[in-house]
């Protein structure tokens, strides 16, 4: 098989207002350093992607407390207010209509025993998109920027603290969501996007300086930097079947996200959300695309990483089954397709190889 890469929109001049989009990063408001790194990262991603119907955003909670407020929050949350403000104001926006902040307060969690910030990164990103679709702000403390701008967002980019968007990544992600071919078609009757791509995954490479942390990134780090001579990349589920898998980092279309998974999953009981989201919304690999991440610079970060992703993705092991359970904990008929199946149960292979 021939790599194949997906066909594109050219916005190289600029986004059109109809495919107005926002790169958010959900994050955790732990400390002064971190917010500074957050809002720096926000800044450079901003100026290797200009452009008017391009947005940059975060998407906070507060770290997971005993009580359901600390004597630092009203701090934190000021801080990274102002820094917001700030960055408007720098780049000539007095409404606040570039960056943005959507900050939510912790809640109580009956199960864990512990105020947090509902359902983690899924729960950020299902209450924007509730904000952006219904306009529905009450799971928010603190929203900085235009309701205008917003409220007409058609596609996220949702990246993670460490990811780095390369220089004209952005609209080459929208205008590849843009694209008539990669159009969502979603079908009622199967409860998931059939034809098109609801996401698009680029590829993620290990940054320059990642790689360069550690001796320990060095040597599990595998290839780092940019690789302008083979961009286009074979994957067996994209080349053979026209569907990639979804690891977090990419474009997807808010009203399709939104129609697919909304009240789809029980509560308290998917971490590792990822490829069900990529599933159901079907997701597209873009190989010519490149994010880069950081690489753990130490073995227990790494091993802590690596234990989270197999745990979350032995709490989606029943998702292999012809039947589920709902959020209402009712049966259903399970929607996924076979290949869809088969993904799950090929990545807990994967993890036994590993073990």
């Amino acid at each position: 098989m021939t790599p194949t890469l997906l066909p594109k929109m050219d916005f190289s001049e600029e986004v059109p207002d109809s495919y107005r989009s926002l790169v958010v990063v959900p994050s955790l408001l732990s400390s002064e350093a971190a917010i500074e790194s957050l809002v720096d990262g926000l800044e450079v991603k901003y100026l290797a992607n200009k452009d008017a119907n391009l947005h940059f955003g975060l998407l906070t909670d507060f770290i997971d407390a005993k009580e359901e407020t600390r004597p630092e929050d009203d701090l934190l949350l000021h801080l990274v207010k102002s820094k917001i403000e700030a960055l408007n104001t720098k780049y000539g926006q007095e409404k606040n209509q570039v960056f943005f902040l959507f900050h939510r307060p912790r809640k109580w969690n009956s199960r864990d025993k512990i105020w947090m910030g509902y359902e983690r990164k899924r729960g950020k990103l299902t209450d924007l998109n509730t904000l952006i679709t219904e306009g529905t702000t009450d799971n928010f403390s603190l929203i900085i920027g235009d309701p205008d701008i917003y409220s007409t967002i058609k596609y996220v980019i949702t990246l993670d603290t460490d990811t780095q968007l390369p220089r004209d990544a952005a609209w080459q992600l929208v205008g590849t969501m843009a694209h008539p071919l990669n159009k969502a078609k979603y079908s009622e009757k199967k409860k998931r996007v059939v034809e098109g791509y609801g996401i698009l995954q680029p590829r993620v490479s290990v940054s320059l300086a990642g790689s360069d942390r550690s001796l320990y990134a060095k040597m599990h780090g595998s290839d780092a930097g940019i690789d302008p001579y083979t961009r286009a990349v074979s994957d067996l589920y994209q080349d053979l079947f026209g569907e990639g898998s979804f690891i977090g980092k990419g474009i997807y279309e808010v009203a399709v996200f939104e129609k697919g998974l909304n009240g789809r999953f029980r509560e308290n009981r998917i971490l590792s959300h990822d490829l069900l989201e990529g599933c159901l919304i079907r997701s597209g690999l873009v190989t010519d695309i490149q994010l880069y991440e950081e690489y753990p610079s130490r073995y227990i970060d790494d091993v802590s990483r690596r234990h989270r992703w197999i745990r979350g993705d032995w709490q989606i092991g029943n998702w292999i089954y012809p039947w589920h359970t709902g959020p209402d904990n009712r049966i259903r008929k399970n929607p996924l397709s076979l290949l869809s199946r088969w993904k799950i149960y090929d990545k807990h292979i994967c993890f036994f190889d590993k073990l």
